[in-house]
């Protein structure tokens, strides 16, 4: 005796979930996102100062920090203080405030100012062990520079002036 079955889908019988095991694993893939925390360093740097400021994705300052605030340290011979050594202080200050506060990865802008204390704030915060993604040079300095202007030529005597 054959029976003839034509709407059955077999993709279709219910099947028990079990909740539990799905918040366990919803609630795992928060953590992992709230764990990686991405965030934006802005750099700007003066002749004799570094400022540092940590962004959040949504472009919301969270964090403001410079080289002034960098602990002091002793120069062997009483040379002027090195704006690299100082960034580099300043990058591994900032660093730390960075991943107490939970970020891990980061892009990094270089804004206005040529100076080798930036160079000292990267290389600290790549010593901490944090990620870089992105490292954005921002500053703007001729390669040659433009044309300067001429000179004015000044008019030499070649008498000497008699006197009288």
């Amino acid at each position: 005796m054959l029976i003839k079955v034509e709407n059955i889908n077999p993709f279709l019988i219910p099947v028990k979930i079990n909740t539990s095991l799905v918040n366990s694993i919803e609630e795992k893939n928060l953590l992992k996102k709230n764990k990686e925390k991405k965030g934006i360093i802005f750099i700007k740097s003066t002749k004799r100062n570094v400022f540092c400021t940590l962004l959040d994705i949504d472009k919301k300052k969270v964090k403001t920090s410079c080289s002034l605030r960098v602990p002091v340290y002793e120069n062997q011979y009483n040379e002027r203080e090195n704006p690299y050594i100082r960034g580099l202080l300043l990058g591994n200050s900032f660093g730390d405030k960075a991943i107490k506060l939970g970020y891990t990865e980061f892009m990094i802008y270089l804004g206005s100012g040529i100076n080798k204390g930036r160079r000292g704030v990267v290389r600290g915060l790549s010593k901490k062990g944090v990620k870089i993604t992105v490292l954005h040079l921002g500053t703007r300095y001729p390669h040659n520079g433009c044309r300067p202007v001429k000179v004015r030529r000044k008019k030499f005597r070649t008498k000497p002036k008699n006197f009288r």
